[in-house]
Order: C-alpha cells, then sequence, then structure tokens
C-alpha cells in the first residue's frame, strides 16, 4: 500500500463529522495505528505523516477566499460584501480571507475561491463602456 492511500483515508475519516474533540481523534489515531500493525505497514507511518501535510496544504489552498480591492483603504470599505456573501453561503464559512490589492480593478472588490467569482468592480463595467464607445 502507498503512504498517500493510508494518508487520504486518515484525513478522510479525521474531517467526519463524528470527530469533534480532541480525544475523539486520539481514538482515531490508536484504531489507525492497529490498523497499520495489523497489516504490518508500521515503516509507513513517517511517510503517512509527510502525505498528510502535503494534503493539509492542497486542502488549505482550497479553502482561502481572496478579497481584491483597489487599494488597501478600501479593505474596511468592502469587508461587508465579504461578510454578506459568507452569510448567505456562497463563501465557505471558516476559508481563510487574504486581502489583496490590485490597482487594475480601478475601484470596487472581486472575491475569488478556488471556483468562483463575485465580481462587484468597476473595470468589468468601464471595459463594457470602453467596448461600446469604440464599436
Amino acid at each position: 500500500m502507498k503512504a498517500s492511500w493510508y494518508a487520504e483515508a486518515l484525513y478522510g475519516v479525521l474531517q467526519d463529522r463524528s470527530v469533534k474533540t480532541e480525544s475523539d481523534s486520539k481514538k482515531v489515531f490508536a484504531r489507525f495505528h492497529k490498523i497499520l500493525a495489523a497489516r504490518g505497514h508500521e515503516k509507513l507511518l513517517p511517510f503517512i505523516g509527510q502525505e498528510l501535510e502535503k494534503i493539509l496544504v492542497r486542502e488549505k489552498g482550497k479553502n482561502e477566499v481572496l478579497l481584491i480591492t483597489a487599494d488597501g483603504k478600501n479593505e474596511n470599505k468592502w469587508s461587508h460584501a465579504y461578510d454578506h456573501y459568507e452569510k448567505e453561503g456562497i463563501i465557505p464559512k471558516h476559508a481563510t480571507r487574504r486581502d489583496v490589492v490590485d490597482e487594475t480593478i480601478v475601484g470596487g472588490f472581486q472575491i475569488r475561491t478556488k471556483d468562483t467569482l463575485i465580481d462587484g468592480s468597476y473595470k468589468k463595467s468601464l471595459v463594457e463602456l470602453y467596448r461600446k464607445i469604440t464599436n
């Protein structure tokens, strides 16, 4: 068996809703260690830890939400929009928020997740206006 398979299985069990406390986690780890010992795969334990770290990094990237504004002053101004979309369930509730400054959006905000873009910037409106004028 590959260490990555064990790591994926362990991560999946730890993310289960029935594992709520540290005590539950300890029980999962104890059972996991027994399974490794029964199969003779205890030597994979250090590699499983490394694979688990890779999984955590990958999942952290999935849970990151970018709040993009035109300048640093507007971050507080547009935080209410972020809070609104989080409350509505469009943005994951416990995601890591990262504030980014992008001068090309001129004003407004953009909220980006791995698979969602909420565009409240002036850039799109200005580009559409430019296209209408030039056509």
